[in-house]
């Protein structure tokens, strides 16, 4: 019996400046597989074939994308669906080190009769995060709203039926997510399961589909998090190499910005000269948390 695994993470929550990235990975696997509670077993087998998939954090050092790209443009090469992420070109990899990794993906998949049905990301421009600021309690619940409406999209394109498996890294470390939910899937009783810090289980049924939701601390040990960890971080990355481009554009001398709280404010003041003459309003630059 086949289940459906959905994991997903972002990037760039602390940052000022630049998107916050939203990510989801979705994948069909053995139910006897993954009633631990994930693809977990998977780890080791791609990091034989020089896949490392995990913590984007860990990955992304030193100011080069070279390890998390290589793993990440690896995996897109599976998505038949999904021709944009299928042709990505690497930027810090060789072509044919990606299609030598891309084998060895494909390989441990059949293996394991796994297969990746899906790889998604959702940008949250400055304009628009500060915007779901005014309507949503907190940044965390920000989180959630944007993480969901992603899920939701997902879940969409899926049949009726079956099991999911939503796994999620834990949202700005709350542990109770029962109102948000109720807000996605209204009328329908949710059954909470778990509500702590290492993690909060959610368990209704909807369009005549279980749904578990899990979010989980160190989200990061459950492979559909962790790529999907890597693939928004990789996407935020690529958008502040466009944004910090812009800027040198007008100020050739200036230093690029990874857009966190202390350099974000030092970045702020060296613009606002070129800011004002172009007309853009700190509300479409500059994220208020």
């Amino acid at each position: 019996m086949k289940q459906i695994i959905l994991g997903t993470d972002e990037a760039g929550y602390g940052p000022n400046l630049g998107p916050l990235m939203v990510a989801v990975t979705a994948w069909e696997a053995d139910l006897a597989e993954t009633r631990s509670g994930g693809l977990t077993f998977l780890f080791d087998p791609l990091e034989r074939e020089g896949i490392v998939i995990g913590d984007s954090k860990k990955l992304y050092h030193g100011g080069s994308m070279a390890a998390l790209e290589a793993s990440l443009l690896a995996t897109f090469r599976s998505l038949n669906n999904n021709p944009a992420l299928k042709s990505a070109v690497p930027i810090a990899n060789d072509a044919e080190k990606i299609d030598q990794l891309a084998a060895g993906f494909e390989t441990v998949l059949q293996l394991h009769q796994v297969r990746l049905l899906d790889m998604q990301y959702r940008a949250v421009e400055p304009e628009e995060f500060n915007q779901l600021l005014d309507r949503c309690s907190s940044k965390g619940a920000l989180l959630s709203e944007a993480t969901l409406r992603l899920i939701a999209g997902q879940l969409e394109k899926l049949p009726p039926g079956g099991d999911i498996l939503i796994l999620c890294d834990k949202h700005g470390g709350r542990n109770y997510y029962l109102d948000i939910l109720s807000g996605f899937f209204p009328g329908e009783f949710i059954q909470v399961v778990q509500q702590s810090r290492l993690g909060s289980i959610y368990r209704l049924t909807s369009a005549h589909r279980r749904l578990e939701f899990r979010f989980l601390a160190k989200g990061e040990s459950q492979l559909p998090i962790a790529l999907a960890s890597m693939l928004a971080k990789y996407q935020r990355e690529l958008a502040m190499i466009q944004f910090n481009k812009f800027w040198q554009s007008h100020l050739p001398d200036l230093q690029p910005t990874a857009g966190y709280p202390e350099d974000a404010k030092r970045f702020k003041q060296q613009i606002a000269e070129v800011q004002k003459q172009l007309g853009i309003t700190d509300t479409s630059l500059w994220r208020r948390k």
